[in-house]
């Protein structure tokens, strides 16, 4: 029977990320509401080349629903990690739609470790090192790393480095590893 030994889920929560976002919306709306304004209050042409005001409407609102709808992805993303006596599971949607899950007879070894996401995926997210193997992060520095029998190495990151170790310690049925 099936048991739950350790659940997380982490979302992208940095202020500097949100801050990206509304600056982005904001320099959308600010050139195109001028152009409108400019164009609609003042009767004086917006800009070099001139468009209608209706094509700056449309254009305007469609980078603004194309900035929107990135943000909004941002918002949904998350990362889950499950771990349960028969395997550890990972999911990031929204660019997963099926739980990834390791067996424990698929892992060699195990390693609860400090990482550096730029210097060694190149960032946050589901990146994949050249070197480093695969990895599910979203903040922080600290993660599961797990080194499989097939040579691939997978990094999960975590905020919880006790419980997440408790659990592959009870996953593995050993005390150290």
């Amino acid at each position: 029977m099936e048991r739950i030994l350790f659940v997380e889920e982490q979302r992208f929560t940095q202020w500097w990320l949100r801050a990206i976002m509304i600056l982005s919306l904001l320099a959308v709306i600010a050139p195109f509401g001028y152009g409108i304004y400019s164009q609609e209050v003042l009767n004086a042409p917006f800009g070099n080349n001139p468009t209608s005001t209706n094509s700056l409407i449309v254009t305007g609102v469609s980078v603004l629903v194309l900035v929107g709808l990135i943000f909004v992805i941002f918002v949904c993303m998350k990362l889950k990690t499950k771990i349960t006596t028969e395997f550890v599971m990972v999911l990031f949607p929204p660019f997963m739609r099926k739980w990834k899950k390791i067996s424990p007879d698929e892992i060699d070894r195990f390693e609860v470790r400090t990482y550096k996401a730029i210097y060694e995926y190149g960032g946050y997210g589901m990146k994949r090192g050249f070197r480093a193997g695969q990895s599910y992060t979203v903040s922080g520095k600290i993660g599961l790393q797990l080194y499989l029998k097939n040579g691939k190495k997978i990094l999960i990151g975590t905020k919880k480095r006790q419980a997440i170790e408790y659990a592959m310690r009870k996953l593995s049925g050993t005390k150290n590893r």
